[in-house]
């Protein structure tokens, strides 16, 4: 067997793009796959790194560098999240369950693996990037076909919800969408646009109001920031798209904005309920748990509401809002310090466009801001950054992004032959 020739470096280097890849796979359809290939990643990187078999000549026993290399440029503000956090949780009434509830603020590991990973080796970025969008495409021919055979009413992928299909899809067509437009060649970009069609009828199948307005927002920010010229054409297009779409999307689209309308009641409800709450635990909220019990004690089944409204405000254990349930989990000091996670990493996304020269690789980052914004918008109407599948899609995104520039030279490993080489010229410049 070839590996057994191999020594333990080679064997690290290889598992290393084995992971990598395996997670950009994973992320779009399957969450268990997505964390068995993180938790491998990060245990490659790890074992890398003690053993400095992945660090080159320019590096090699330089901790100021492999500093700059791990680094993402938000370890200040994440730090204050964690911790506000993890004294809401202590001060709960019941911290071992609130602990065990912040399980998903772990996956902030898959920008660090991802953007390390992609820094290191500048050739993995390319290929990371295209399996991502391919299997991101193939899960939406999947939720096309489930739904064409009415095994499903909505599109949803390989998701257990629609909601959760629905902020992912927006992510990922906004990367399909640029690549379509700024691929280094033409078989490129007709590639990136082929894939982008599945993904674009899957999310509007899906029928998640949230993503769409996030996918609203990702385009007019790439339109404003990349695309003026399009900007007219644009808007004409959007134009035509709301007359011909099918009734039921237009109905759907128009239904965010119809108080009536089941869910908008559900949500209007639990956000009132929750500036109770939070008007009684300002500072650190009441722990990260289950919030149907709370929305108990502070408010009673509304009798103007239908049954099924009020079914869901009052089982549902989140606000289908982001930045009201952080607000009650973990108060106002908690949401503070999301607001400024977010913002440096939107921050840490535009200072690397200016390390990387090519126009392609810029594009790229523009994309993962502009997914970033979707992000950000979508939560505005769900609990995205509570849904495992969502924020593990999210950090591989921010990762894929600032894996886009770095402060050093990338280190190559030749898989046919065990000695490292440094990356071309140009494309990283030294501290």
């Amino acid at each position: 067997m070839p590996w057994l020739n191999l020594r333990l470096p080679e064997v690290l280097a290889r598992l290393h793009a084995f992971s990598l890849f395996a997670f950009a796979s994973f992320v779009c359809f399957s969450i268990a796959g997505a964390h068995i290939s993180l938790g491998l990643l990060a245990l490659v990187i790890i074992l890398q790194i003690v053993l400095g078999s992945d660090a080159g000549e320019e590096t090699a026993g330089d901790s100021g560098s492999l500093v700059a290399q791990v680094r993402l440029g938000f370890e200040w503000p994440l730090l204050a999240f964690w911790s506000a956090c993890l004294i809401s949780s202590l001060l709960s009434h019941d911290p071992l369950d609130s602990l065990a509830h912040l399980k998903n603020l772990t996956t902030i590991i898959g920008a660090y693996a991802v953007a390390y990973s992609l820094r290191r080796h500048s050739e993995w970025r390319t290929p990371a990037l295209w399996i991502f969008l391919s299997t991101a495409a193939l899960a939406s021919l999947w939720g096309l076909v489930k739904y064409a055979l009415g095994m499903t009413i909505k599109v949803q992928g390989t998701q257990s919800t629609t909601m959760t299909w629905g902020a992912m899809a927006a992510m990922f067509l906004l990367l399909t969408i640029v690549t379509a437009f700024s691929a280094a060649n033409g078989g490129g970009r007709w590639a990136a646009r082929v894939l982008s069609i599945p993904q674009f009828f899957a999310l509007l199948l899906s029928f998640v109001r949230g993503a769409y307005v996030g996918l609203a927002a990702g385009l007019l920010y790439l339109l404003r920031r990349q695309w003026q010229r399009l900007l007219p054409g644009a808007l004409v297009l959007l134009f035509i798209a709301g007359i011909v779409a099918p009734a039921s999307v237009r109905e759907r689209v128009m239904s965010i904005f119809d108080r009536q309308n089941p869910s908008v009641q559900v949500r209007l409800s639990q956000w009132q309920i929750g500036a109770k709450i939070v008007a009684d635990q300002p500072f650190f909220g009441v722990g990260w748990h289950d919030l149907a019990p709370f929305t108990r004690q502070y408010a009673q089944p509304d009798p103007r509401l239908p049954q099924p409204v009020n079914d869901d405000i009052f089982h549902i254990g989140h606000y289908h809002n982001t930045y009201v349930t952080i607000a009650v989990y973990s108060g106002f000091l908690g949401l503070a310090a999301f607001v400024w996670l977010m913002a440096s990493v939107w921050q840490q996304l535009g200072r690397a466009t200016i390390q990387s020269a090519p126009a392609e690789t810029q594009a790229r980052i523009w994309a993962c801001r502009a997914a970033l914004l979707s992000f950000l918008v979508n939560g505005f109407f769900d609990w995205n950054f509570g849904d495992a599948e969502v924020v593990t899609m999210f950090w591989f995104v921010i990762g894929l992004g600032l894996g886009q520039a770095g402060t050093h030279l990338p280190v190559r490993w030749d898989a046919a032959s065990p000695r490292h080489e440094a990356g071309a010229p140009g494309e990283f410049q030294h501290s």
